[in-house]
């Protein structure tokens, strides 16, 4: 009987381990249940600002609404809250291409597709086995556009805790999330 468990063990986490592949596979889309599980799960925390796409690779995967596809966007850091220092991180998203509409909330919010460029963000990221690049962890949860020098919660996504916190309060505030 364990040598079963042991089995089945091994085999879960070799699958955990596959790596992902840009045409075919999609963004964890596991969700997080709290900022705290948000900061303790996440391999990489920063500060900083999305440029526009530079890679939209078709999957061979389709939603109800259209064609899954993965964008690589780079990320300019500006500030490193917890991940080996950085200048620049390449972050891949899952959309769907053509782009719901907006009333289709729950296909936008699973598939978001790349990020606008421009304001910076705090962003919560997962390694992507594989790859030289991340997913934002918990989709929605763990991006946090700033907005006058605030962090700005999205709206039935984001956790309390993170909503309005300066920038200049950010480190402690992680910190206190991860128990550090």
């Amino acid at each position: 009987m364990a040598s079963v468990l042991l089995l089945a063990a091994i085999a879960v986490a070799g699958a955990a381990a596959a790596p992902f592949r840009l045409d075919k596979d999609v963004v964890d889309d596991t969700t997080v249940v709290s900022a705290s599980q948000l900061a303790k799960q996440a391999d990489c925390i920063a500060v900083g600002r999305f440029s526009d796409s530079d890679r939209m690779v078709l999957t061979d995967r389709t939603a109800p609404h259209g064609r899954l596809v993965n964008f690589v966007q780079p990320f300019t850091v500006e500030r490193m809250l917890k991940c080996p220092s950085s200048s620049t991180v390449r972050i891949i998203t899952t959309g769907i291409e053509p782009l719901p509409p907006p009333s289709q909330t729950e296909a936008n919010e699973r598939y978001p597709g790349a990020w606008a460029s421009g304001p910076d963000y705090l962003i919560f990221l997962k390694k992507l086995e594989g790859q030289d690049g991340y997913q934002v962890l918990g989709l929605l949860k763990g991006v946090y556009p700033i907005q006058a020098g605030k962090t700005v919660s999205l709206e039935r996504q984001g956790f309390p805790e993170l909503n309005g916190v300066s920038k200049e309060n950010l480190e402690s505030v992680v910190k206190g999330l991860e128990g550090r």
